[in-house]
């Protein structure tokens, strides 16, 4: 995807998805604005944009919630996903929960990187 820039309340913006790619079943979508890795979630409504890598081991956070390709035996058919009671993001792999909000691990304290998204018709944007 082209990246197309608007300028929003002041600030810049790069268009990185329409609404529609946030059609029910789809947990997340990976986007690359200059080079940063964003997961973006839609979680009761609003959209929420966060480093798409977990700081534990790296996980793509844009895979959290998609059917297990492993480990059949294992407690769930899927890893991770948006709980969107608590505004959080499960990490795939080893289910490190991250606030979507903050971008915040409550257990270990560390933060990852969220970004401000804004929506104008039908265009997704996000600051850097």
């Amino acid at each position: 995807m082209s990246s197309e820039s608007t300028t929003i309340d002041g600030d810049e913006y790069t268009k990185v998805a329409e609404i529609a790619d946030f059609e029910a079943g789809n947990d997340g979508i990976a986007v690359d604005v200059n080079g940063i890795e964003i997961a973006i979630f839609e979680a009761d409504g609003d959209l929420y944009a966060i480093s798409n890598r977990c700081s534990h081991q790296n996980a793509p956070l844009c895979k959290a919630g998609e059917r297990k390709i492993n480990a059949d035996h294992t407690w769930t058919e899927s890893r991770g996903g948006v709980n969107e009671e608590k505004c959080t993001v499960s990490c795939p792999w080893h289910l490190w929960e991250w606030d979507l909000e903050t971008g915040k691990n409550e257990v270990s304290g560390e933060r990852i990187a969220t970004f401000d998204v804004a929506v104008r018709d039908e265009d997704v944007f996000v600051r850097i």
